[in-house]
């Protein structure tokens, strides 16, 4: 794991989608391989694909077509997200657009942790997009919202206190309007997903 700095996209064929991920997109997220919202492909986390070109016979001819460092030592292990022909890329230190045909980045954007944090920080969640943003935790108990074209910060939201021994590394799960986040350790947290106010506790 620690070893794995690139990212190698493999006979990747995407079609363009609409301009705004819609809840409908969430609740069918995995019957169109085009586009991937959320972790796993759906909230019920089958991480199960209709896609039939790779199979026992045909792998073995799968060949890299482009690698990209992903600037952290300490491994990856989120998978990405992909709409529109966009690959979402996180980690414990970059949030990464990059371009499925040709691996060009087109924005990546720092994580910023709050001084003081030593805990590792390694992401396991992949990032969730809805509405034209793109939704992460950081280790330090965080909650992210990103614009999808520029990578800029819509809103951040804490959630829990890292001095408490919580942690996040999970995925952010969109449902009804408003972003799910858990933590370890804890209960989850429910933030709506224009302000990022918070709007209750998921016991």
């Amino acid at each position: 794991m620690k070893n794995a700095f690139a990212l190698s996209a493999v006979l990747l064929c995407l079609t363009s989608g609409a301009s705004a991920q819609t809840t409908a997109e969430l609740n069918n997220d995995g019957k169109n391989p085009n586009n991937v919202v959320t972790q796993s492909m759906g909230s019920d986390r089958k991480s199960y694909s209709p896609l039939k070109q790779i199979n026992k016979s045909t792998v073995k001819k799968l060949v890299p077509i482009w690698n990209m460092a992903l600037s952290n030592e300490q491994g990856e292990l989120a998978a990405p997200t992909v709409y529109d022909g966009v690959m979402y890329v996180i980690n414990g230190k970059w949030t990464f657009a990059i371009d499925v045909e040709t691996g060009r980045q087109i924005w990546r954007t720092p994580v910023k942790l709050e001084p003081g944090i030593t805990r590792e920080a390694i992401t396991r969640g992949a990032a969730t997009i809805y509405n034209g943003k793109l939704f992460r935790v950081t280790v330090d108990n965080h909650l992210v919202a990103l614009d999808m074209k520029t990578g800029k910060e819509v809103w951040n939201q804490k959630f829990a206190d890292s001095k408490d021994g919580y942690y996040a590394t999970s995925a952010p799960i969109v449902a009804n309007g408003v972003v799910i986040s858990g933590m370890a350790g804890g209960e989850f947290r429910r933030m709506d997903v224009d302000s990022g106010k918070r709007t209750g506790v998921v016991p």
